[in-house]
């Protein structure tokens, strides 16, 4: 059986409706009723034609402390927890503030106080992930969740770049710090012709003056606590299953093991307790690849 659209079947009927011979209707009365027909046609195409162009969000906001703005489409507005995420979006925390976004590929950021951060890039699917950030100012903590498909995830500051595939981040912008909790890290300088080193667990890196990366040293204490204290978002965050399998209730996200933010590794089978509720029995959307925003 063929399957129309309302329009369609709206503007055959009127199209083809039968007169009587003995009352005729006015020439001017069919025009006027054509015209509106076609324009209410018109106007649904519009509509349709906008709904489809809108972005798809990539992540959600699950916690905010103190004052964070985001400048999103090129408005700039206050963040509130379970704001929905876009490519493109800038946020930024003030003093003694903090925020924790959750993307749909499970990676979790946690922005410290004074923290400027942007995405610029962002696909998913079961098959393929890929993104980059930047990080302007301030500080922020990354959990990156192990992906079995091709994974290309970097975070860029103003002199370094980090590429991860998963394992828990800590990078400071304002002093060119790079430090890996959970894995191997991999961090060059930006400059043409920087040397690349890789972070093995537990091992940080300065970028230098001449703009390379210093070699790889395990962190002292007192600098791994000030990187983990300035990203925690005070705030309990609500479990993502009852901020987004309203608006997402898809499948399974297609990686095989889940980071906590103690730095353990802990297989999908097993139970594990994280904040914010990113565990196994999460769903998440695939299959994701968003059109940037106007740029800022």
């Amino acid at each position: 059986m063929a399957v129309t659209s309302g329009a369609e079947e709206f503007k055959g009927v009127l199209f083809k409706m039968p007169f009587s011979a003995s009352q005729p209707i006015p020439v001017a009365k069919i025009v006027v009723l054509r015209v509106c027909i076609l324009t209410l046609i018109s106007a649904l195409w519009v509509v349709s034609a906008y709904a489809q162009q809108q972005p798809e969000p990539i992540g959600i906001v699950t916690a905010v402390k103190g004052q964070v703005t985001v400048v999103s489409g090129g408005v700039s507005e206050q963040v509130n927890q379970g704001a929905r995420v876009f490519l493109g979006d800038r946020f930024q925390t003030g003093e003694n503030s903090g925020a924790k976004i959750l993307f749909n590929d499970d990676t979790l950021i946690s922005l410290g106080a004074n923290t400027k951060f942007e995405i610029t890039e962002f696909v998913y699917n079961p098959a393929r992930r890929k993104s980059f950030s930047n990080i302007l100012t301030g500080k922020i903590k990354a959990i990156i969740q192990k992906f079995e498909g091709e994974s290309d995830v970097q975070f860029a500051t103003p002199n370094g770049v980090a590429g991860v595939k998963g394992t828990i981040l800590f990078i400071d912008a304002d002093r060119g710090i790079f430090f890996s909790l959970e894995r191997e890290v991999f961090v060059r300088g930006i400059i043409p012709g920087a040397r690349e080193i890789r972070l093995g667990p537990g091992e940080f890196t300065t970028i230098g003056p001449d703009g390379n990366p210093l070699n790889p040293a395990p962190i002292p204490d007192e600098l791994k606590n000030e990187l983990q204290q300035e990203t925690q978002v005070g705030e309990e965050a609500p479990s993502r299953d009852s901020l987004y399998k309203e608006d997402y209730p898809g499948k399974k996200p297609p990686h095989t093991g889940i980071l906590s933010e103690l730095g353990t590794f802990a297989p999908l089978e097993q139970p594990v307790n994280l904040t914010p509720g990113v565990n196994q029995n999460d769903e998440a959307p695939v299959n994701v690849i968003v059109v940037p925003h106007q740029s800022h």
